[in-house]
């Protein structure tokens, strides 16, 4: 995060520091301290190293519009130096006042209905959060966009070599609007914030001088539901190859035959002429197993590619004894696919893969490798809290291991094409996804959404999504948008659903929501699988599977307080592939859903459906205005996760343990509220609970409220050793409810089935803090454009 250099160590540095030193990333975003001077760009032989290398380091940058900055002639000195991946949005606003002494946010998920006087009236500007400049308001978090400018001036380290190289330029991402040029010439635009996009910069290259690339990226207005960031917030490549190459994502492997015996790669493989001259070229493939040995080879017949034409060569490669991709063994094989030119290889792709076998049907759902799946999966945004859209590659990989960690096994990635980074590591640790396209289609959201471009962009836009992320064995399901409000009809969505399977038709589509209205939506005509969104009872979802039993059925987005009915209705029917929960991490935006208010104890009626926790209301919600969504200033972030910004467990993610039975007891403390008050769990919400029995500011005496979460089928709490009379169970719901007068001491839970004990565990009070101690979540330290460690 840039921040002026005072020397001081301000309460909002420290808040900084402890977040990242807490959790998400731990060095934040990487500031350049080297001059800007041109780099180079090595450009020497793709077979000899490489073929593609990182283009992230070396940007200078502007925050703010400025005239003329696509001209290589334009005076940039006074710009800051930085690398890439950078989001300025989280960066502090550089009117921002000092916070010497203040805070950042409540001190706890509660919302009392009076202002916090520890905080009456909190400042209007602090770090990134402006209310009065934020065009979306509580949507984005209160944060700003607008416009910033990024340039990078580079020279070709081999100039002989350079003048017979094809350079292709490649963005990850870039949020959003993005105009490219190189030396004065415009590129091109690109609309879409979540896309990867690539120009070639050949035809435009000074080989001999300096050459300057431009970005302009525009991120006003209205323009997302959530968080998005600002800039090139992912990765950016270079690819340096011959004129006969592989063309960006020209490798297509699938895995039509699968068994434990004998497997099949089928491998497709373009080829490209970018020469002046007819050439015969062939491609050659190596099978290489997750140890590195080559277990197949096959050469196609030379094909003659004629100057500025693509010819496509097929092989089958058999893999004996093949190691399948599974959750538990996410075993992945290489095909390393070389062009070779009168014998001598031109250039070298590798692609990784996972031999493995998807089927989907309305009797059995979904199943891997001729086997059952039943998701439990989550929700994710792409932001990485106080990092915000930063992606680092061990970002996204320690998100994956977290989940895993936790007994999620699939993410959706809400709403959005997520990082390749992202896939990488649900590939290697086994995580299924749900890989989504759209938020909007013709119909916005917002004024300024990706609507306004959907009809030019949204063929291109998964197109390239689709040709990048189908080689992932992670990557299980496509679906085609989220809570889309225009498919009356259906010839949109056709559109999408008829130009994906032109692309890959060995996974099914889906359509966030799309299922929810009713039978004769017109999505049943496209989609294999179809999904209904909080329907927490099962009522909706079995009728809509009454009405298309040859569709199996998904419940995309789940609330937090009905994981014991979504979960198990799922487990209960074999056409229910599983459910999704919202949000499976918390995030920036959506300011305030999730919280937990506290009212005056008894305020509104509880309605008395089985599905909503004790204390949990929806007339409630409704009748005070706390829908969850767009909560006022200081709040800036989503609160409904399973974890929080920075990958800590929440209440909630303790008792979907139990509900699973991968815990047998679990036991949290409800955060006191003043007198006279409640905690109300809300839609998305839950009850802000701490697995602690140190209350410094708690009277002895003062009745707590404890939950016990339980596998078994009843539950005993004991305080210092005496048994805590009553206190309702609710074995459907995993859960008993206990009121307990504080006492410092210990407090254990049992828990038991059929009258035999099944696991414990004791919460102990405490004494005052007598260190700080960070440990590193991995051993081995590096260097450079992606920092490995984090700490907790």
């Amino acid at each position: 995060m840039a921040m002026r250099e005072t020397g001081a160590l301000t309460r909002r540095r420290a808040l900084q520091f402890g977040a990242t030193a807490a959790g998400a990333v731990a060095l934040g975003v990487q500031q350049s301290v080297r001059s800007a001077a041109a780099t180079e760009a090595d450009v020497s032989s793709a077979t000899g190293r490489s073929r593609e290398r990182s283009f992230d380091e070396g940007w200078l940058f502007l925050r703010g519009d400025a005239d003329g900055a696509q001209e290589p002639s334009y005076d940039d000195r006074s710009w800051r130096t930085l690398d890439l991946p950078h989001d300025w949005s989280i960066e502090d606003l550089p009117y921002a006042t000092s916070t010497d002494g203040g805070a950042t946010s409540f001190p706890s998920l509660l919302v009392p209905k009076e202002p916090d006087p520890a905080w009456p009236t909190p400042p209007q500007v602090i770090g990134p959060f402006d209310p009065r400049r934020s065009e979306n308001g509580g949507s984005i978090g209160y944060t700003v966009g607008g416009v910033g400018w990024y340039r990078k001036h580079f020279e070709i380290a081999d100039p002989a070599h350079g003048r017979r190289s094809h350079i292709e330029l490649r963005f990850d991402g870039v949020y959003q609007n993005a105009d490219v040029w190189l030396n004065g010439v415009h590129l091109g635009f690109h609309p879409n914030g979540y896309t990867t996009f690539a120009y070639d910069l050949t035809p435009h290259l000074d080989p001999t001088g300096t050459n300057v690339l431009a970005v302009r990226v525009d991120n006003s207005g209205r323009n997302s539901r959530w968080y998005a960031g600002s800039g090139i917030y992912r990765h950016t490549w270079l690819t340096v190859t011959g004129p006969v190459r592989v063309p960006l994502w020209g490798v297509h492997v699938t895995t039509p035959e699968v068994s434990t015996g004998r497997s099949t790669a089928h491998v497709e493989v373009s080829v490209a002429n970018l020469g002046t001259t007819s050439s015969s070229a062939q491609a050659r493939v190596t099978v290489l197993d997750p140890h590195g040995k080559a277990v197949a080879v096959r050469t196609a017949p030379a094909r003659d590619v004629d100057a500025g034409a693509t010819a496509v060569s097929e092989l089958d490669l058999p893999v004996r004894r093949a190691a399948l991709w599974s959750m538990d063994s996410p075993s992945l094989y290489t095909a390393r696919t070389e062009i070779l030119v009168a014998g001598r290889v031109v250039d070298t792709v590798t692609t990784r893969f996972g031999i493995r076998s998807l089927e989907w049907n309305g009797e059995a759902g979904l199943l891997l490798n001729g086997e059952p799946v039943k998701i439990m999966g989550g929700n994710v945004h792409h932001d990485h809290g106080p990092m915000g859209a930063v992606a680092l590659d061990r970002s996204e990989e320690r998100r994956v291991e977290i989940l895993k960690e936790a007994g999620f096994n699939s993410i959706r990635t809400a709403h959005n094409p997520p990082t390749p980074a992202l896939l990488d590591a649900c590939d290697r640790l086994g995580m299924l996804v749900m890989d989504e396209f759209f938020d909007v289609w013709d119909t916005g959201k917002n004024p300024e959404d990706y609507s306004v471009h959907f009809a030019e962009w949204w063929e291109r836009d998964l197109t390239g999504t689709v040709l990048r992320d189908r080689n992932h064995p992670s990557v299980v399901m496509w679906s085609l948008g989220n809570e889309i409000t225009d498919r009356t009809g259906g010839h949109r969505g056709a559109q999408l659903a008829a130009k994906l399977r032109t692309l890959d038709t060995t996974r099914p589509i889906t359509l966030g929501g799309g299922s929810t209205h009713s039978a004769d939506d017109p999505s049943w005509n496209y989609v294999d699988i179809g999904d209904v969104h909080y329907n927490a009872n099962g009522k909706g979802y079995a009728q809509m599977h009454a009405a298309h039993p040859d569709k199996a059925m998904t419940h995309n987005e789940t609330f937090p307080a009905t994981i014991h009915q979504d979960i198990r209705f799922a487990d209960a029917h074999d056409w229910a592939v599983g459910t999704w929960i919202w949000a499976a991490w918390d995030y920036l935006g959506e300011a305030g859903i999730g919280k937990t208010p506290i009212p005056p104890v008894g305020t509104g009626a509880t309605i008395g459906d089985q599905s909503v926790m004790p204390g949990w209301s929806i007339s409630r919600e409704l009748h005070h205005g706390w829908g969850g969504f767009g909560y006022a200033y200081p709040y800036f972030q989503g609160n409904c996760g399973d974890f929080d910004l920075i990958g800590q467990r929440k209440p909630q993610s303790h008792w979907r343990d139990a509900v699973t039975g991968r815990s047998p007891v679990e036991l949290l403390v409800e955060r006191p509220t003043p007198p006279g008050t409640e905690q109300v769990a809300l839609w998305w919400g839950y009850f802000d609970e701490l697995a602690g029995w140190t209350w410094d500011d708690v009277q002895p005496g003062h009745p707590m409220t404890v939950h016990v979460y339980t596998a078994g089928d009843s539950a005993r709490l004991l305080l210092n050793g005496v048994e805590v009379p009553g206190g309702p169970r609710a074995p459907e719901r995993s859960m008993a409810t206990f009121t307990v007068p504080y006492e410092p001491g210990e407090l254990t839970a049992v828990a038991e089935r059929d009258g035999k004990e099944i696991g414990r565990t004791t919460l102990r009070t405490v004494g005052a803090p007598a260190a700080l101690r960070l440990v590193s979540d991995v051993k081995t330290l590096t260097t450079g454009r992606d920092p490995r460690p984090c700490a907790r």
